[in-house]
């Protein structure tokens, strides 16, 4: 014979959130006093104009608007278990109560446009039925986040649009995300295909950017001597040779990829196509002069 032992119901029960958090408790009250299909009320018993408005919500008369209340309401719950819950139980106008309906502390003498015949819940395990309905609601709605947001970081538009866009969260890149999910575009694009697409468009950034730089502007080079000896004493031209180099003899070196220029000063009898352009280094070449090209500036267009 198989012997089962029952937990008591009573022992597993926990307070409902609500009623150990304060703040969240007066939330959910609020909301409950400004939703327009519950409008929780009245916040002064008195208010006979609530009433009114609550029978014609109901198209009955005041009177029998007034017996509709949380107190005998299906979810206003005021068992054992729960008053534990509560901050106190016997009040002047009523009873503390909990309802699972709108999950707030409700009073007893007041009401809702939900309100539902079948009430109080003044049983344990009626309040533990409760409970356990309550939290398989809270638990769908966590596998549904998670659902949603796994969906979301898994998402294959998404992704694209994060390899795609430089700027993410972007309101182009929102855009395209929507597209895409519309199938409008991307539809028959594999993830693979775009990466190498990306990457062929980086490339051709990286050369268009490399072909509009700009060459360095005059003295950049230069300016990082503090005085003629400086200047003089830096050593361009290749060799033990120090000095200037001039710019219109600079050439390509084939093995080592460097710029090699010939000494500023011409040697006895050396002839040179142009004349000298000196700078302290080969590197200070590559600064813009003043002229269109170096050496001297050729006579023709001068009037």
């Amino acid at each position: 014979m198989i012997k089962i032992t029952l937990k008591n119901s009573y022992e597993i029960f926990s307070c409902p959130l609500p009623t150990k958090d304060l703040a969240l408790n007066t939330n959910n009250r609020n909301d409950a006093i400004e939703a327009d299909h519950i409008h929780y009320g009245p916040l002064n018993l008195n208010d006979e104009e609530y009433w009114e408005h609550l029978a014609d919500h109901w198209k009955t008369d005041v009177s029998v608007a007034k017996k509709s209340l949380c107190g005998n309401c299906a979810a206003f719950d005021i068992s054992p278990q729960m008053k534990e819950c509560m901050p106190g139980s016997v009040q002047k106008d009523g009873v503390l109560g909990y309802c699972w309906m709108h999950k707030f502390k409700c009073h007893s003498a007041r009401t809702c446009y939900t309100w539902a015949a079948g009430g109080p819940i003044e049983e344990n395990d009626v309040s533990n039925e409760w409970a356990e309905k309550n939290k398989d609601q809270i638990d769908e709605k966590k596998k549904k986040k998670k659902r949603k947001k796994k969906k979301k970081k898994g998402d294959r538009c998404t992704r694209i649009a994060k390899r795609k866009y430089d700027v993410w969260p972007s309101a182009y890149a929102s855009g395209a995300v929507v597209k895409c999910r519309q199938g409008k575009i991307w539809k028959d694009l594999k993830e693979e295909e775009i990466i190498e697409m990306i990457e062929e468009e980086l490339e051709a950034m990286l050369d268009e950017k490399k072909k509009k730089r700009k060459k360095k502007k005059a003295g950049t080079e230069s300016s990082k001597e503090s005085s003629l000896r400086d200047w003089f004493g830096r050593k361009g031209a290749p060799g033990k040779k120090g000095g200037w180099v001039d710019c219109n003899t600079c050439r390509k070196d084939k093995k080592t990829g460097r710029k090699k220029c010939k000494p500023c000063g011409r040697q006895k009898g050396e002839k040179r196509a142009k004349y000298p352009s000196c700078r302290p280094t080969p590197g200070a070449c590559g600064e813009s002069g003043r002229g269109e090209s170096w050496g001297k500036k050729s006579a023709k267009g001068k009037k």
